[in-house]
Protein backbone atom coordinates (compact mmCIF):
# COMPACT_ATOMS: atom_id res chain seq x y z
CA UNK A 1 0.00 0.00 0.00
CA UNK A 2 3.12 2.47 0.96
CA UNK A 3 4.61 1.68 -2.75
CA UNK A 4 0.91 3.06 -3.94
CA UNK A 5 0.69 6.00 -2.42
CA UNK A 6 4.68 6.32 -3.18
CA UNK A 7 4.52 6.05 -6.80
CA UNK A 8 0.88 8.12 -6.99
CA UNK A 9 2.71 11.20 -5.01
CA UNK A 10 5.81 11.19 -7.68
CA UNK A 11 3.38 11.00 -10.48
CA UNK A 12 1.36 14.14 -9.20
CA UNK A 13 5.01 15.77 -8.27
CA UNK A 14 6.10 14.99 -11.54
CA UNK A 15 2.86 16.45 -12.84
CA UNK A 16 3.16 19.69 -11.08
CA UNK A 17 6.93 20.61 -12.36
CA UNK A 18 5.32 20.05 -16.22
CA UNK A 19 2.59 22.80 -15.34
CA UNK A 20 5.25 25.11 -14.11
CA UNK A 21 7.28 27.34 -16.49
CA UNK A 22 9.87 26.34 -18.98
CA UNK A 23 12.90 26.68 -16.54
CA UNK A 24 11.21 24.23 -14.60
CA UNK A 25 10.79 21.70 -17.39
CA UNK A 26 13.79 21.28 -18.30
CA UNK A 27 15.23 20.83 -14.95
CA UNK A 28 13.01 18.02 -14.56
CA UNK A 29 13.71 16.74 -18.56
CA UNK A 30 17.66 16.75 -16.64
CA UNK A 31 16.42 15.01 -13.64
CA UNK A 32 14.77 12.04 -15.42
CA UNK A 33 17.80 11.73 -17.84
CA UNK A 34 19.67 11.41 -14.65
CA UNK A 35 17.43 9.01 -13.58
CA UNK A 36 18.25 6.82 -16.97
CA UNK A 37 21.67 7.00 -16.32
CA UNK A 38 21.82 5.83 -12.97
CA UNK A 39 19.64 3.12 -13.45
CA UNK A 40 21.38 1.56 -16.45
CA UNK A 41 24.55 1.83 -14.04
CA UNK A 42 22.20 0.05 -11.56
CA UNK A 43 21.03 -2.35 -13.23
CA UNK A 44 24.54 -3.16 -14.88
CA UNK A 45 25.89 -3.42 -11.23
CA UNK A 46 23.65 -6.50 -10.51
CA UNK A 47 24.70 -8.78 -13.97
CA UNK A 48 26.02 -11.31 -11.89
CA UNK A 49 24.16 -14.52 -11.79
CA UNK A 50 21.41 -14.41 -8.97
CA UNK A 51 20.04 -17.83 -7.07
CA UNK A 52 23.63 -19.13 -6.08
CA UNK A 53 24.58 -20.02 -2.81
CA UNK A 54 26.89 -23.10 -0.79
CA UNK A 55 25.01 -25.97 -1.05
CA UNK A 56 22.81 -27.18 2.34
CA UNK A 57 24.59 -28.74 5.12
CA UNK A 58 21.59 -30.76 5.94
CA UNK A 59 22.05 -32.72 2.82
CA UNK A 60 22.76 -36.59 3.35
CA UNK A 61 25.45 -36.28 1.72
CA UNK A 62 26.93 -33.26 2.74
CA UNK A 63 30.60 -33.25 3.59
CA UNK A 64 30.90 -36.55 1.43
CA UNK A 65 32.96 -36.59 -1.68
CA UNK A 66 30.13 -37.58 -4.90
CA UNK A 67 31.84 -39.27 -7.69
CA UNK A 68 28.59 -39.70 -9.66
CA UNK A 69 25.01 -38.44 -8.54
CA UNK A 70 21.38 -39.01 -10.94
CA UNK A 71 18.40 -36.34 -9.64
CA UNK A 72 14.85 -37.25 -10.00
CA UNK A 73 14.13 -34.44 -7.71
CA UNK A 74 15.39 -31.38 -6.00
CA UNK A 75 15.68 -33.35 -2.59
CA UNK A 76 15.27 -37.34 -4.54
CA UNK A 77 18.92 -38.51 -5.73
CA UNK A 78 20.91 -41.99 -6.24
CA UNK A 79 24.11 -41.38 -5.48
CA UNK A 80 27.90 -42.69 -5.28
CA UNK A 81 29.63 -41.12 -2.84
CA UNK A 82 33.46 -41.87 -1.39
CA UNK A 83 32.81 -42.58 2.34
CA UNK A 84 35.28 -43.25 5.11
CA UNK A 85 35.24 -47.01 4.75
CA UNK A 86 34.98 -47.34 1.03
CA UNK A 87 32.19 -46.83 -1.86
CA UNK A 88 29.09 -46.40 -1.38
CA UNK A 89 25.63 -46.29 -2.94
CA UNK A 90 22.25 -45.03 -1.56
CA UNK A 91 19.05 -43.31 -2.58
CA UNK A 92 17.18 -40.54 -1.21
CA UNK A 93 14.00 -40.45 -2.40
CA UNK A 94 13.12 -37.27 0.59
CA UNK A 95 15.06 -35.66 3.38
CA UNK A 96 14.17 -38.11 6.15
CA UNK A 97 14.31 -41.22 3.80
CA UNK A 98 17.23 -42.52 2.72
CA UNK A 99 17.82 -46.10 1.45
CA UNK A 100 21.54 -48.15 1.42
CA UNK A 101 21.98 -49.74 -1.91
CA UNK A 102 25.65 -50.80 -1.88
CA UNK A 103 28.25 -50.09 1.00
CA UNK A 104 31.67 -51.03 1.99
CA UNK A 105 31.18 -51.83 5.48
CA UNK A 106 28.84 -54.07 4.73
CA UNK A 107 31.33 -55.94 2.28
CA UNK A 108 29.38 -54.73 -0.96
CA UNK A 109 31.35 -51.78 -2.13
CA UNK A 110 30.35 -49.70 -4.92
CA UNK A 111 33.31 -49.37 -6.62
CA UNK A 112 32.54 -51.30 -10.05
CA UNK A 113 29.00 -49.15 -10.58
CA UNK A 114 30.41 -47.21 -13.80
CA UNK A 115 26.96 -44.96 -14.48
CA UNK A 116 23.62 -44.39 -12.88
CA UNK A 117 20.68 -43.65 -15.28
CA UNK A 118 17.04 -42.50 -14.67
CA UNK A 119 14.45 -44.33 -16.70
CA UNK A 120 11.45 -42.91 -17.80
CA UNK A 121 8.93 -44.45 -15.42
CA UNK A 122 11.23 -43.30 -12.18
CA UNK A 123 13.15 -46.07 -11.37
CA UNK A 124 16.99 -46.17 -11.64
CA UNK A 125 19.41 -48.52 -13.50
CA UNK A 126 22.60 -49.90 -12.42
CA UNK A 127 25.32 -52.35 -13.27
CA UNK A 128 27.05 -54.62 -10.58
CA UNK A 129 28.42 -56.94 -12.00
CA UNK A 130 29.12 -58.29 -15.69
CA UNK A 131 26.15 -59.37 -17.83
CA UNK A 132 23.98 -58.05 -14.63
CA UNK A 133 21.52 -55.09 -14.44
CA UNK A 134 19.38 -53.73 -11.62
CA UNK A 135 16.94 -51.57 -11.43
CA UNK A 136 15.91 -49.97 -8.36
CA UNK A 137 12.31 -49.30 -8.48
CA UNK A 138 11.19 -45.90 -6.75
CA UNK A 139 9.00 -46.01 -4.04
CA UNK A 140 6.01 -44.61 -5.90
CA UNK A 141 6.25 -47.25 -8.21
CA UNK A 142 5.21 -50.01 -5.64
CA UNK A 143 2.53 -50.60 -3.70
CA UNK A 144 4.33 -50.63 -0.27
CA UNK A 145 6.01 -47.41 -0.90
CA UNK A 146 9.87 -48.77 -0.50
CA UNK A 147 12.59 -48.79 -2.33
CA UNK A 148 13.05 -52.20 -3.88
CA UNK A 149 15.33 -53.84 -6.59
CA UNK A 150 15.35 -56.39 -9.43
CA UNK A 151 18.06 -57.93 -10.24
CA UNK A 152 18.37 -59.20 -14.29
CA UNK A 153 21.19 -61.80 -15.78
CA UNK A 154 21.48 -60.70 -19.56
CA UNK A 155 21.95 -63.48 -22.02
CA UNK A 156 25.94 -65.18 -22.10
CA UNK A 157 25.66 -67.07 -24.89
CA UNK A 158 27.15 -64.59 -26.97
CA UNK A 159 30.13 -63.31 -24.68
CA UNK A 160 30.62 -61.77 -21.40
CA UNK A 161 30.83 -58.25 -20.62
CA UNK A 162 31.03 -54.91 -18.75
CA UNK A 163 28.27 -52.35 -19.08
CA UNK A 164 30.17 -48.93 -18.96
CA UNK A 165 26.33 -46.98 -19.86
CA UNK A 166 22.67 -47.13 -20.65
CA UNK A 167 20.35 -44.99 -22.14
CA UNK A 168 16.74 -45.56 -22.85
CA UNK A 169 14.26 -44.87 -26.03
CA UNK A 170 10.59 -45.43 -25.15
CA UNK A 171 7.13 -44.81 -26.66
CA UNK A 172 3.83 -45.41 -25.32
CA UNK A 173 3.94 -49.28 -26.26
CA UNK A 174 7.83 -50.00 -25.85
CA UNK A 175 10.90 -49.26 -24.43
CA UNK A 176 14.27 -50.17 -25.35
CA UNK A 177 17.36 -50.12 -23.95
CA UNK A 178 21.33 -49.06 -25.67
CA UNK A 179 24.11 -50.30 -23.48
CA UNK A 180 28.04 -49.44 -24.01
CA UNK A 181 29.94 -52.33 -22.95
CA UNK A 182 33.32 -53.64 -22.48
CA UNK A 183 34.07 -56.37 -24.13
CA UNK A 184 37.08 -58.21 -23.24
CA UNK A 185 39.67 -55.49 -23.80
CA UNK A 186 37.47 -53.19 -26.74
CA UNK A 187 34.52 -51.38 -25.98
CA UNK A 188 31.33 -51.80 -28.25
CA UNK A 189 27.42 -51.39 -27.86
CA UNK A 190 24.49 -53.85 -27.22
CA UNK A 191 20.98 -53.12 -27.44
CA UNK A 192 18.61 -54.70 -25.21
CA UNK A 193 14.65 -55.15 -26.11
CA UNK A 194 12.08 -54.72 -26.39
CA UNK A 195 10.32 -53.98 -23.18
CA UNK A 196 6.81 -53.91 -22.76
CA UNK A 197 4.28 -52.35 -20.65
CA UNK A 198 4.40 -52.65 -16.81
CA UNK A 199 8.35 -52.22 -16.15
CA UNK A 200 8.00 -49.84 -13.76
CA UNK A 201 6.81 -52.04 -10.70
CA UNK A 202 8.65 -55.08 -8.91
CA UNK A 203 5.80 -57.52 -9.18
CA UNK A 204 5.56 -56.99 -13.15
CA UNK A 205 8.66 -56.29 -14.58
CA UNK A 206 9.96 -59.98 -14.97
CA UNK A 207 7.07 -60.01 -16.97
CA UNK A 208 7.46 -57.05 -19.00
CA UNK A 209 10.77 -58.35 -20.21
CA UNK A 210 10.64 -61.66 -20.71
CA UNK A 211 10.34 -61.50 -24.37
CA UNK A 212 13.61 -59.03 -24.56
CA UNK A 213 16.52 -59.98 -26.54
CA UNK A 214 20.29 -58.94 -26.09
CA UNK A 215 21.99 -58.03 -29.33
CA UNK A 216 25.20 -59.47 -30.30
CA UNK A 217 27.63 -57.00 -30.23
CA UNK A 218 28.59 -53.76 -32.49
CA UNK A 219 31.48 -54.27 -34.68
CA UNK A 220 33.98 -51.98 -33.26
CA UNK A 221 34.93 -49.10 -35.93
CA UNK A 222 38.04 -48.06 -36.31
CA UNK A 223 38.92 -48.96 -32.80
CA UNK A 224 36.89 -46.25 -31.40
CA UNK A 225 36.57 -46.25 -27.54
CA UNK A 226 32.91 -45.60 -26.72
CA UNK A 227 32.18 -43.99 -23.37
CA UNK A 228 28.47 -42.88 -23.38
CA UNK A 229 25.63 -43.23 -25.19
CA UNK A 230 21.79 -41.22 -24.99
CA UNK A 231 18.73 -41.96 -27.35
CA UNK A 232 18.42 -39.46 -30.66
CA UNK A 233 15.13 -41.07 -31.53
CA UNK A 234 12.90 -43.65 -33.36
CA UNK A 235 15.77 -46.85 -33.40
CA UNK A 236 18.51 -44.61 -33.12
CA UNK A 237 21.02 -43.21 -30.58
CA UNK A 238 24.14 -41.10 -30.23
CA UNK A 239 27.84 -42.50 -28.56
CA UNK A 240 30.64 -40.38 -27.77
CA UNK A 241 34.00 -41.97 -27.46
CA UNK A 242 37.27 -41.21 -28.97
CA UNK A 243 40.19 -42.90 -30.73
CA UNK A 244 43.75 -43.01 -29.72
CA UNK A 245 46.58 -43.45 -31.73
CA UNK A 246 50.47 -43.01 -32.03
CA UNK A 247 51.13 -39.42 -33.86
CA UNK A 248 53.90 -39.01 -36.64
CA UNK A 249 54.72 -35.06 -35.93
CA UNK A 250 58.14 -34.24 -35.13
CA UNK A 251 58.32 -34.64 -31.06
CA UNK A 252 55.50 -36.69 -30.80
CA UNK A 253 55.83 -39.68 -28.11
CA UNK A 254 55.31 -43.08 -28.91
CA UNK A 255 54.19 -43.22 -24.73
CA UNK A 256 51.69 -40.44 -25.30
CA UNK A 257 49.25 -41.12 -27.83
CA UNK A 258 46.99 -38.37 -29.62
CA UNK A 259 43.31 -38.48 -28.53
CA UNK A 260 40.65 -37.23 -30.29
CA UNK A 261 36.39 -36.80 -29.93
CA UNK A 262 34.50 -39.38 -31.76
CA UNK A 263 30.17 -38.46 -31.83
CA UNK A 264 28.48 -41.18 -33.81
CA UNK A 265 24.92 -41.82 -34.54
CA UNK A 266 23.90 -45.68 -34.43
CA UNK A 267 20.90 -47.46 -35.54
CA UNK A 268 19.25 -50.49 -33.88
CA UNK A 269 16.33 -52.46 -34.94
CA UNK A 270 16.14 -54.54 -32.36
CA UNK A 271 16.57 -58.23 -31.82
CA UNK A 272 19.64 -59.91 -32.01
CA UNK A 273 20.72 -58.13 -34.61
CA UNK A 274 24.02 -55.88 -33.96
CA UNK A 275 24.13 -52.24 -33.68
CA UNK A 276 25.46 -49.98 -36.26
CA UNK A 277 27.16 -47.02 -36.73
CA UNK A 278 25.22 -44.78 -39.55
CA UNK A 279 27.45 -41.56 -39.14
CA UNK A 280 30.37 -40.32 -36.77
CA UNK A 281 32.29 -37.57 -36.76
CA UNK A 282 35.83 -36.85 -35.08
CA UNK A 283 37.12 -34.03 -33.63
CA UNK A 284 40.95 -32.30 -33.11
CA UNK A 285 41.17 -32.38 -29.64
CA UNK A 286 39.63 -33.08 -26.13
CA UNK A 287 36.68 -35.21 -24.90
CA UNK A 288 32.85 -35.30 -25.01
CA UNK A 289 32.23 -34.98 -21.19
CA UNK A 290 27.88 -34.44 -21.30
CA UNK A 291 25.12 -36.52 -23.59
CA UNK A 292 21.97 -34.47 -23.08
CA UNK A 293 18.22 -34.78 -24.68
CA UNK A 294 16.88 -31.44 -25.72
CA UNK A 295 13.06 -30.92 -26.09
CA UNK A 296 12.60 -31.76 -29.63
CA UNK A 297 14.55 -34.39 -29.51
CA UNK A 298 18.24 -33.11 -30.85
CA UNK A 299 21.02 -33.79 -28.91
CA UNK A 300 23.51 -31.73 -26.82
CA UNK A 301 27.08 -33.09 -26.98
CA UNK A 302 29.25 -31.36 -24.19
CA UNK A 303 33.05 -31.04 -24.70
CA UNK A 304 36.16 -29.85 -22.82
CA UNK A 305 37.10 -28.64 -26.06
CA UNK A 306 33.82 -27.49 -28.22
CA UNK A 307 30.32 -28.80 -28.23
CA UNK A 308 28.11 -30.56 -30.79
CA UNK A 309 24.32 -30.09 -31.44
CA UNK A 310 22.86 -33.46 -33.50
CA UNK A 311 19.83 -33.41 -34.72
CA UNK A 312 16.95 -36.18 -34.89
CA UNK A 313 17.93 -35.97 -38.35
CA UNK A 314 21.65 -36.99 -37.76
CA UNK A 315 22.88 -33.64 -38.77
CA UNK A 316 25.49 -31.98 -36.57
CA UNK A 317 26.54 -28.91 -35.59
CA UNK A 318 29.58 -27.76 -34.38
CA UNK A 319 29.73 -25.10 -31.09
CA UNK A 320 32.85 -23.14 -29.84
CA UNK A 321 31.59 -23.70 -26.74
CA UNK A 322 34.34 -25.66 -24.28
CA UNK A 323 33.06 -26.41 -20.90
CA UNK A 324 34.34 -29.28 -18.13
CA UNK A 325 30.45 -30.23 -17.09
CA UNK A 326 26.69 -29.77 -18.60
CA UNK A 327 23.39 -29.53 -17.40
CA UNK A 328 19.83 -29.36 -19.11
CA UNK A 329 17.06 -27.27 -16.99
CA UNK A 330 13.30 -28.35 -17.15
CA UNK A 331 13.42 -24.84 -19.43
CA UNK A 332 15.43 -26.74 -22.09
CA UNK A 333 18.39 -24.37 -21.39
CA UNK A 334 21.81 -25.89 -21.41
CA UNK A 335 24.13 -24.73 -18.56
CA UNK A 336 28.06 -24.84 -19.61
CA UNK A 337 30.72 -24.84 -16.44
CA UNK A 338 33.82 -24.10 -17.20
CA UNK A 339 37.51 -25.23 -14.60
CA UNK A 340 38.02 -24.07 -11.33
CA UNK A 341 38.48 -20.39 -11.15
CA UNK A 342 36.04 -19.34 -13.31
CA UNK A 343 33.75 -16.62 -13.66
CA UNK A 344 31.29 -17.33 -16.24
CA UNK A 345 28.44 -19.55 -16.85
CA UNK A 346 27.61 -19.98 -20.61
CA UNK A 347 24.16 -20.87 -20.72
CA UNK A 348 22.76 -21.88 -24.19
CA UNK A 349 19.16 -22.17 -25.30
CA UNK A 350 17.55 -22.21 -28.90
CA UNK A 351 20.59 -21.69 -30.66
CA UNK A 352 21.64 -18.43 -28.53
CA UNK A 353 24.58 -18.53 -26.21
CA UNK A 354 24.44 -16.44 -23.28
CA UNK A 355 27.35 -15.80 -20.89
CA UNK A 356 26.32 -15.40 -17.37
CA UNK A 357 28.58 -14.02 -14.55
CA UNK A 358 29.07 -15.31 -11.31
CA UNK A 359 29.82 -13.20 -7.83
CA UNK A 360 32.99 -15.27 -7.48
CA UNK A 361 35.26 -17.80 -9.13
CA UNK A 362 34.52 -21.37 -8.97
CA UNK A 363 36.47 -22.83 -6.34
CA UNK A 364 36.53 -26.57 -6.47
CA UNK A 365 36.28 -28.70 -9.45
CA UNK A 366 33.46 -29.91 -10.79
CA UNK A 367 33.59 -34.09 -10.35
CA UNK A 368 29.97 -34.86 -10.91
CA UNK A 369 26.61 -32.92 -11.02
CA UNK A 370 22.87 -32.95 -11.81
CA UNK A 371 19.82 -30.99 -11.92
CA UNK A 372 16.31 -31.54 -9.89
CA UNK A 373 13.12 -29.37 -10.69
CA UNK A 374 14.25 -26.24 -9.98
CA UNK A 375 17.94 -26.39 -8.82
CA UNK A 376 21.29 -27.45 -10.55
CA UNK A 377 23.58 -28.74 -8.43
CA UNK A 378 27.43 -28.89 -8.80
CA UNK A 379 29.72 -31.38 -6.48
CA UNK A 380 33.42 -31.26 -6.61
CA UNK A 381 36.72 -31.32 -4.34
CA UNK A 382 38.84 -27.59 -3.33
CA UNK A 383 41.98 -27.94 -3.26
CA UNK A 384 42.39 -29.27 0.25
CA UNK A 385 40.42 -31.75 -0.63
CA UNK A 386 37.02 -30.94 1.09
CA UNK A 387 33.74 -31.72 -0.68
CA UNK A 388 31.70 -28.62 -2.34
CA UNK A 389 28.08 -28.09 -3.35
CA UNK A 390 26.91 -25.43 -5.10
CA UNK A 391 23.43 -24.84 -5.76
CA UNK A 392 21.90 -22.65 -8.72
CA UNK A 393 18.12 -21.77 -8.56
CA UNK A 394 17.53 -21.59 -12.35
CA UNK A 395 14.08 -19.92 -11.90
CA UNK A 396 16.40 -16.81 -10.12
CA UNK A 397 17.77 -15.07 -13.14
CA UNK A 398 15.47 -12.08 -14.45
CA UNK A 399 12.82 -12.46 -11.59
CA UNK A 400 11.72 -9.67 -9.19
CA UNK A 401 13.22 -11.49 -6.52
CA UNK A 402 16.15 -10.65 -7.82
CA UNK A 403 18.71 -7.86 -7.74
CA UNK A 404 18.78 -6.71 -11.63
CA UNK A 405 14.70 -8.29 -12.03
CA UNK A 406 13.75 -5.81 -9.06
CA UNK A 407 15.89 -3.22 -10.81
CA UNK A 408 14.09 -3.57 -13.58
CA UNK A 409 11.05 -3.72 -12.60
CA UNK A 410 11.36 -0.19 -10.55
CA UNK A 411 12.61 1.61 -13.58
CA UNK A 412 10.10 0.13 -16.29
CA UNK A 413 7.38 1.47 -13.84
CA UNK A 414 8.74 4.83 -12.96
CA UNK A 415 9.24 5.26 -16.81
CA UNK A 416 5.76 4.23 -17.34
CA UNK A 417 4.29 6.89 -14.62
CA UNK A 418 6.55 9.45 -15.86
CA UNK A 419 5.79 9.05 -19.44
CA UNK A 420 2.14 8.69 -18.86
CA UNK A 421 2.12 11.87 -16.85
CA UNK A 422 4.23 14.10 -19.51
CA UNK A 423 1.82 12.51 -22.23
CA UNK A 424 -1.51 13.33 -20.43
CA UNK A 425 0.23 16.75 -19.21
CA UNK A 426 0.75 17.19 -23.00
CA UNK A 427 -2.94 16.47 -24.26
CA UNK A 428 -4.56 18.14 -21.72
CA UNK A 429 -2.59 21.41 -23.00
CA UNK A 430 -3.43 20.73 -26.63
CA UNK A 431 -6.93 20.38 -25.86
CA UNK A 432 -7.06 23.64 -23.97
CA UNK A 433 -5.26 25.63 -27.04
CA UNK A 434 -7.95 24.70 -28.99
CA UNK A 435 -10.87 25.32 -26.75
CA UNK A 436 -12.14 29.28 -27.88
Amino acid sequence: MCSVHLFANMAKGWRGYLEEESEFQWIAMAGFLVFILLGALAIQGTSNLPGVEVGSSDSSHYGKRILDIEYTGDESFTAKILNDGGIDLFQQNDRTTVTQIMTAEDGLPADDINFITSLENGNTAISPSTNTIQVIHSPQNEAASATTITTFELDRSHGNFTVMDLAESSDDQSTQWMMVTMEGSKTSLRGFGTIGSGSESSSTIVASMSSSILSTPMVNTADAVWQKVIALGNEQWVASGYLSYTSNEAGASPAAPKIIPVLAVIDWEGGLTAPTVSTMHSGEGGLYHSLMILDDGDVFAAGDQGSTLVSTSGSMTHLNVPSVAAVVDCRDRVWLFGDVGSKTIVRYSGENAEELTLSQALTFQIESKGHGKELIYLHGTDERGEAQTLLIDTSAPGSIESGRGFLNFLFLTVFSITMGVMAWTAGSRLLAARRP
